[in-house]
């Protein structure tokens, strides 16, 4: 696990390193390497590098947290709604989550119920956190909230740039989204984007998208996900669940967090509890919190 922890590492600080490159950096042989990232993909322990937008001035993703009487039939009619990029079925403060890159207005739905929680998307993050168990991982922040010196966030009106990609450069997106590393060559022959395209289109994804990778000691799966709302302005939010030992997904919501979290569960009353001691400080104003049960990403937006 130590060495699946070093080669994420590797990707994780950048995305479409060699195998070669990654033998050096972590002293394993490169048929190692290759050997321990396939079983890693196999088994779920890392995923991705993924690619998420950026918010541009001409480019916006919405958030929305619903309730509806059925769910699962707003689900399946989800699946081909337009400008939908993500949804899914959740249990707890709200049952339905949607990703948008238009807004949308969800009340006209059979069995539409309330509004949670709608916003624009900010940056996402998936920070690396260290390779710790969740026993350490809960003294250690347990710890840091009970001598919690708060830290306000800064919220910046960033200039947000203009996305100036077209039909080719969205294509790449699409065709990468879900693994940065795929094999470059036979995908652009594919898809019909010339090299030169390609390599202009990688030197724009710091500025026009963030990229992900997770690491999931037991394999993504075998994980409770959770998501959290957190209402707050203290930076310790962010760099609590930041060491969490499986890779969090992190959404900014202006004042709110928006956390997935992949817990085990014999592990869920903890966190409870350390949410309870994270409100208890004001780390947190207030919080709602569901379980994903089921989602669906769309394969030629998200």
């Amino acid at each position: 696990m130590r060495n699946y922890y070093k080669i994420y590492g590797q990707i994780y600080e950048w995305p479409i390193m060699s195998l070669l490159d990654i033998a050096v950096n972590t002293g394993l042989s490169r048929n190692t390497v290759s050997k321990y990232l396939q079983e890693m993909y196999t088994k779920n322990i890392i995923v991705g590098p993924h690619l998420r937008m950026n918010p541009s001035s001409n480019y916006r993703e919405y958030v929305y947290l619903l309730n509806f009487a059925d769910p699962w039939l707003v689900f399946k009619g989800l699946e081909q709604f337009p400008h939908v990029l993500y949804h899914g079925i959740t249990f707890g403060d709200w049952n339905t989550l949607v990703i948008t890159d238009s807004l949308l207005d969800f009340s006209k739905l059979i069995g539409f119920q309330e509004v949670v929680y709608r916003g624009v998307r900010g940056y996402s993050s998936t920070p690396k956190g260290k390779h710790l168990t969740w026993d350490e991982w809960f003294k250690t922040v347990n710890t840091q909230v009970a001598r919690a010196d708060l830290h306000q966030m800064e919220y910046k009106n960033r200039v947000l740039p203009h996305l100036p990609w077209e039909k080719d450069e969205w294509k790449l997106y699409h065709a990468f989204k879900y693994n940065l590393r795929r094999k470059v060559t036979p995908l652009l022959k594919k898809i019909n984007v010339r090299y030169e395209t390609y390599m202009k289109w990688m030197e724009t994804l710091e500025t026009y998208c963030s990229t992900h990778t997770g690491f999931y000691p037991e394999g993504y799966n075998t994980y409770m996900s959770y998501c959290f709302l957190f209402v707050t302005d203290a930076k310790e939010v962010h760099s609590l669940f930041s060491l969490v030992p499986t890779t969090p997904f992190i959404i900014g919501l202006g004042h709110h967090l928006l956390v997935f979290a992949s817990i085990p569960s014999l592990h869920v009353t903890r966190m409870s509890c350390l949410i309870y001691h994270m409100k208890a400080k004001n780390l947190i104003r207030e919080y709602k919190q569901a379980v994903v049960l089921f989602h669906h990403q769309c394969q030629l937006f998200l």
